[in-house]
C-alpha cells in the first residue's frame, strides 16, 4: 500500500530539478485536459508511455490549479490529498508493482471538479530494467549533474469521458474539461440526445430544437435564449476550429437532462429519455 504522505508526484510546470545522474522530466498531456510533469531517476525513453523508477515528483503544469486542493489517484484509488504545496505529490515507484498503472490528479473545490488530468497510463520498471536504462544513460557529466531532459507524451485515449445512457459516446471531437465542466461539440451533444441544429446565416447564429424547446446559442458567451427567454449558463460556450463546444451539464439541463460526474471512473454520465 502506498503511504498518503509519499503519494505520487502528479502535476508540474516544468520544474528545474536537482537531478541525480540520468534523472529527467517528462510532460504528459492528460486526456482530461490538465497536463502534468513527472520527474524520476530515469531519462525519458522512447516507450509510448512514461517509464518510471525510483522517487517520483509530479506537479501541475497549470498555475490556475496549483493553489487548489488536489487528489491523487493511482489505478483509480485515492492515494493522497494536497492543498498547500502547489499540487506536488511524491512517491517511491519501488512501492508499486512492475508493469502498467494509471495516475490521475483532480483539482477540486468542495465536491466540484475544477480540472482533471484524466487517467494517464504509466509503466513502472523493475530494478533490473531501471539499472539498464541508467547504464545506457552513462555517468554524470563533469562539472555538475546531467541536464534535465524533457519529452512530451500525448495521451492514448482508450475511451471517451462522456457516456450517454450508460453507453460510451461516439464523438467527432474528443471531450475536454475546462473550468470544472466537460465540453463536447454542440453537434455531438444533439446527435446523442436527439434534436435539430439550425446554423446561420452567420457563424454566431445557432438555434437548437428538441421536443418543444428552442435554444439560441452564441459562441464564446454564457447567454442563451430558451423559448425566447434569456438565461445564463454557468460556463461560456467555446468556438474552436469552426466548431462550437458547450458545457455538457448546464446545456443539457436546459432540456431537463441530468448529468452526473463519476469521480471514480473519470466519466460524465448523461441520462435522458430516448
Amino acid at each position: 500500500m502506498l503511504d498518503a504522505r509519499r503519494a505520487l508526484a502528479v502535476i508540474a510546470a516544468i520544474f528545474a530539478v536537482a537531478a541525480v545522474a540520468g534523472a529527467g522530466t517528462v510532460t504528459v498531456q492528460g486526456p482530461g485536459g490538465l497536463s502534468l510533469n513527472i520527474t524520476c531517476d530515469l531519462p525519458p525513453g522512447e516507450a509510448p508511455t512514461p517509464e518510471l523508477a525510483g522517487p517520483l515528483t509530479i506537479a501541475p503544469v497549470s498555475d490556475y490549479v496549483r493553489d487548489r486542493p488536489m487528489i491523487l489517484y493511482v489505478d483509480g484509488t485515492a492515494r493522497g490529498l494536497v492543498s498547500n504545496v502547489r499540487g506536488r505529490f511524491e512517491l517511491d515507484a519501488a512501492e508499486m508493482s512492475e508493469g502498467q498503472h494509471t495516475v490521475r490528479v483532480d483539482a477540486v473545490h468542495g465536491e466540484q471538479l475544477i480540472a482533471s488530468t484524466g487517467s494517464v497510463p504509466v509503466t513502472v520498471l523493475g530494478a533490473a530494467q531501471a539499472a539498464e536504462r541508467q547504464a545506457a544513460a552513462g555517468p554524470p557529466t563533469l562539472g555538475g549533474p546531467r541536464p534535465v531532459f524533457q519529452k512530451l507524451y500525448r495521451p492514448r485515449l482508450y475511451r471517451e469521458i462522456v457516456y450517454f445512457n450508460n453507453r460510451e459516446a461516439d464523438l467527432e471531437k474528443h471531450a475536454f474539461i475546462r473550468n470544472g465542466r466537460v465540453y463536447i461539440t454542440l453537434t455531438d451533444l444533439m446527435r446523442h440526445i436527439g434534436g435539430t441544429i439550425i446554423w446561420g446565416p452567420d457563424d454566431d447564429e445557432i438555434e437548437v430544437h428538441r421536443n418543444d424547446i428552442v435554444v439560441r446559442v452564441f459562441p464564446h458567451s454564457r447567454t442563451v435564449y430558451v423559448n425566447d427567454v434569456e438565461q445564463k449558463l454557468d460556463r461560456t460556450t467555446v468556438r474552436r476550429q469552426n466548431r462550437t463546444y458547450v458545457p455538457v451539464r448546464p446545456f443539457a439541463a436546459l432540456f431537463g437532462i441530468v448529468t452526473e460526474w463519476d469521480f471514480q471512473d473519470d466519466r460524465a454520465y448523461v441520462t435522458y429519455q430516448e
